[in-house]
């Protein structure tokens, strides 16, 4: 690791950074499991620590754990890229979480009709594009600053307004009697679960997931994850560059280079003449990032700062 990234920026910290982590998360473990593990096992120094886009227990695949600055760019992640899906569900089962991680006495069981494939094929199809969705009841996402899933725990069940997603495609893998496997991609914060209830119920009864596995994030594969054996362990070296990249190679935001003059000017956040496209880049002073930009009516104007000074050239 170079000296300049692990220069301290103007807060005091992190010492290294923006790094990002594709990580395989195991089913059986939380989300929050994971950020534990990499927080302990982590050399000290490392600034914060967040993900992007949790992962219910149950599920497994790609989780994106992010260090130093890079939990900043959390919202950049869920509005840049879609998460692509393998979710294998019952038909005839109804579950108060909508899988299958609840007792056998909390399942309804239900009749299913028999369908031709044809037309669970055109159910599929209508489904893509624009989704209106409401978030389950047994969620992350909060209500009053607390849980959906801890207000279900407690008897009280909140039923959210519908919120606008997207599903970029909806294909169907597997159909084997009763079970049904299918491969989704969809724009961040849609609940599969959700969308397997969707579709049973265009087919005249309920659904639950049986097993779900993120695939993807954007460019973030899950043949590319880091499983268990590889993650860091507390007093053993642990090599940041083979398993973690910098946060621009994972957001695919075209770099500018600045001058040192520049560069200060980015790092104090002054807006700088820029001729060239509107949008998002990254800004970079002699291959080192100084944080994200955008551009607007040739103005150059700081959207994320990583708080940190180019070197003055010799």
């Amino acid at each position: 690791m170079s000296s300049r990234s692990q220069r301290k920026s103007k807060n005091g910290g992190p010492g290294f950074g923006p790094l990002v982590f594709n990580v395989y998360k195991p089913e059986g473990m939380t989300s929050t499991d994971v950020i534990r593990h990499f927080k302990y096992h982590l050399p000290k120094g490392f600034g914060k620590i967040g993900h992007f886009g949790t992962l219910d227990p149950f599920a497994e695949g790609v989780l994106l754990v992010a260090i130093g600055n890079a939990p900043r760019f959390n919202d950049y992640i869920h509005d840049q890229y879609p998460k692509t899906y393998l979710a294998t569900g019952i038909l005839g089962v109804e579950s108060p979480t909508g899988d299958l991680t609840v007792e056998e006495s909390e399942l309804k069981h239900s009749e299913v009709s028999p369908f031709a494939e044809d037309d669970l094929a055109r159910i599929l199809n209508d489904l893509k594009g624009d989704y209106l969705q409401s978030p389950p009841a047994f969620s992350a996402t909060k209500h009053k600053g607390k849980a959906l899933y801890e207000w279900a725990r407690e008897g009280v069940i909140i039923e959210k307004p519908p919120v606008q997603r997207f599903i970029h495609s909806l294909e169907l893998v597997k159909l084997d009697e009763l079970s049904l496997t299918i491969r989704v991609t969809a724009s961040s914060g849609t609940y599969i679960r959700v969308l397997f209830e969707d579709i049973a119920k265009k087919l005249g009864t309920h659904g639950a997931l049986k097993s779900l596995v993120r695939e993807s994030i954007g460019p973030a594969h899950i043949s590319n994850s880091i499983t268990q054996e590889n993650w860091p362990t507390r007093g053993e070296e642990y090599e940041l560059s083979k398993y973690a990249q910098r946060v621009d190679r994972c957001l695919e935001f075209s770099p500018i280079e600045l001058s040192s003059d520049e560069g200060h000017k980015f790092f104090n956040g002054l807006p700088l003449p820029k001729e060239t496209d509107e949008g998002l880049y990254w800004c970079l002073f002699e291959g080192e990032l100084l944080g994200l930009g955008m551009v607007e009516d040739n103005l150059l104007r700081t959207k994320v700062g990583l708080g940190i000074t180019p070197l003055e050239k010799n």
